[in-house]
């Protein structure tokens, strides 16, 4: 029997280059060709002393490939799943489903408008308009009739299906019905006889195999049980928990528990972070402010806090204990949809961004296995992989424009500087802000009439040119001199820290993470510019409008120059921003209304 391979994912490409999977088999790395993206479930022995794995290559195409790399199928194919216990596996090809060997040959020619996986020796196919039957690993029909919808059979030997009425039930392999159909949303049996189900879709119990209720209907909502024999519930009262065969639940008073269990163990997310299992609540010796499923290796990636050290990444492990990473490791590599911590198929590591910007994987002790390096010598850049020891084992042709991963949890605040690199380059900046204050000021005539027809400040005063427009204008004078007071200014955003609400919900931790961030961004700023212009005030005179609060303004002979941090949230969401803005005083702004033109001596 071969060793599994190891799956490094390299995404150190050029830009536009989608990221590539490497792999290593028998001590040596193998790079596929095409490139391959992404394999689709775990390699599997394919009875021949070797393994095969479905497989995505770099441009979307699918097909098989092997232990080294090569495509045992070409990936040409439009869809290819994970080969299951009866060593077939689903494929896509010209817009109809089939099936194919552990060697990739095609075992089931692709003639079905659709199909699902086989499980214990049937599979489901669709041969017309809702009307499926089951076949078996031959291809060969089991039964005669036609189904509406027809589920995977399970260990039991029955399986959700549903015949002429919008109810459903469950069948038994010869297509006789073992419960009549009388259920709106019913699961899958578990192999320990047992199944959720609901008659009217809104309330749902536990049945056996002769329909009868174990568990009367009373939740909201149970899952199909899963490999550890347990089934998520939600009550009435949002309570959150697991529930056996009996229908007993057997983690109690638990609100925000994770939908997933491995190895018996579930996350409570709801305040502190804790790792809960039937028998006990997991102590680890550390306060978590974020922790991640186990996975199928029996591990997880989570982030104690400490007063001393701070926020501190390690792997928490069945037994209760939690390896913390080595100190050159910044934190978890986010794959595109920013998740982390799951591993590729097969694989026991989880990949790190270094602090020297490598990219380290790391086992479930949390120590490293292999190490991705940019490199670069002579003014040409190549990515290198090594194993633990240090010895090279592969290495990219030399490319250039080469992307490397950035911190996105440890990001460094210079990241969020929107119209500037550094601090140091904001006064030389904001000079070209006040010149162009100045010369609207100069040219107030023309800015009258604008301001007449109905023109207000635009977008690109605003200056989006790092995310979506998540601040509103929500300014509506009505009058041609508020209007004019807009135009005359000079507003740009500096800094643009901007969380989504799918970020917020998976890492509650970054909006406290990087508020103390924005303050002391603009602590920075602020003394940059004082540097440069003097002590500010807190009382400035803006011409049009009250300055935003806590504005720190400088006096520029005629004008103000102003800086804010804004922090808003709505709709999940939540953004901070510095804005610097240039605006005449008051006083000058009058004078210039009345005809009065400021000398140039005045507005510097």
């Amino acid at each position: 029997m071969s060793a599994h391979p190891v799956l490094i994912r390299n995404p150190m490409q050029p830009d536009g280059k989608p990221s590539e999977l490497l792999l290593v088999h028998d001590g040596r790395a193998y790079q596929s060709r095409p490139a391959l993206y992404y394999v689709n479930g775990p390699f599997v022995d394919d009875r021949a002393g070797g393994a095969i794995a479905a497989a995505m290559a770099a441009d979307g195409g699918r097909g098989y490939l092997n232990a080294r790399g090569e495509w045992v199928v070409a990936p040409t194919l439009q869809d290819a799943q994970p080969f299951g216990p009866d060593g077939l596996s689903l494929f896509r090809d010209q817009d109809r489903w089939g099936y194919r060997n552990l060697k990739g040959d095609v075992a089931v020619a692709a003639q079905y408008e659709k199909a699902e996986a086989f499980s214990f020796g049937l599979a489901a196919v669709m041969i017309g308009e809702r009307k499926w039957r089951y076949i078996d690993t031959s291809g060969q029909f089991t039964f005669d009739g036609f189904l509406r919808h027809a589920g995977p059979f399970t260990a039991i030997g029955l399986a959700v299906a549903r015949g002429g009425t919008y109810k459903c039930g469950y069948i038994d392999r010869s297509g006789a019905w073992a419960i009549a159909p009388r259920f709106e949303l019913p699961a899958p049996f578990s192999r320990h006889g047992v199944a959720p189900a609901s008659e009217n879709g809104r309330r749902f119990g536990i049945i056996n195999q002769q329909g009868e209720w174990v568990l009367a209907p009373c939740y909201d909502e149970i899952d199909a049980f899963n490999d550890d024999g347990l089934a998520w519930f939600k009550a009435d009262d949002n309570q959150e928990d697991y529930l056996d065969a009996a229908g007993i639940p057997v983690i109690p008073d638990c609100y925000d528990l994770s939908r997933t269990m491995r190895h018996g163990v579930a996350v409570e997310r709801a305040a502190q972070m804790w790792y809960r299992s039937a028998d006990d609540v997991r102590e680890f010796g550390e306060a978590f402010d974020w922790a991640g499923d186990f996975n199928t290796h029996g591990f997880a990636l989570a982030r104690a806090v400490d007063q001393e050290r701070g926020p501190v990444w390690g792997i928490a492990r069945l037994d209760g204990t939690f390896a913390v990473v080595p100190a050159d490791v910044l934190e978890p590599l986010p794959d595109w949809d920013i998740d982390i911590g799951y591993p590729e198929p097969g694989t026991p590591l989880i990949a790190f961004l270094a602090r020297d910007g490598s990219i380290a994987l790391l086992d479930r002790d949390a120590r490293l296995a292999f190490r991705l390096r940019a490199e670069s010598e002579d003014g040409v850049e190549r990515v290198a992989l090594y194993d633990e020891t240090g010895r090279q084992l592969w290495q990219d042709a030399p490319c250039a424009g080469l992307h490397t991963p950035q911190p996105y949890f440890s990001a460094p605040p210079e990241a969020f500087l929107a119209e500037v690199g550094h601090v140091d380059e904001l006064p030389a900046y904001a000079e070209t802000m006040l010149a162009a204050t100045r010369a609207k000021l100069l040219n107030i005539d023309a800015l009258k009439q604008a301001a007449h027809d109905g023109e207000k400040e635009t977008d690109d005063a605003y200056a989006y040119k790092s995310g979506p427009d998540d601040c509103f204008n929500g300014y509506s004078d009505t009058d041609d001199e508020g209007r004019l007071a807009r135009l005359v200014r000079t507003r740009r955003r500096i800094f643009r820290m901007y969380l989504g609400e799918a970020e917020l919900m998976r890492y509650e931790f970054l909006g406290d993470d990087r508020y103390p961030m924005v303050l002391r961004m603009l602590e920075r700023c602020v003394a940059r510019l004082s540097a440069h212009f003097g002590a500010p005030v807190s009382d400035p005179d803006y011409a049009g409008a009250e300055p935003d609060r806590d504005t720190l303004a400088w006096r520029v002979g005629a004008l103000w120059l102003g800086i804010a941090g804004v922090h808003q949230n709505g709709d999940g969401d939540a953004w901070q921003h510095i804005w610097l803005v240039c605006v005449p005083s008051q006083t000058a702004f009058n004078a210039a209304l009345a005809g009065q033109q400021p000398s140039p001596f005045d507005l510097t």
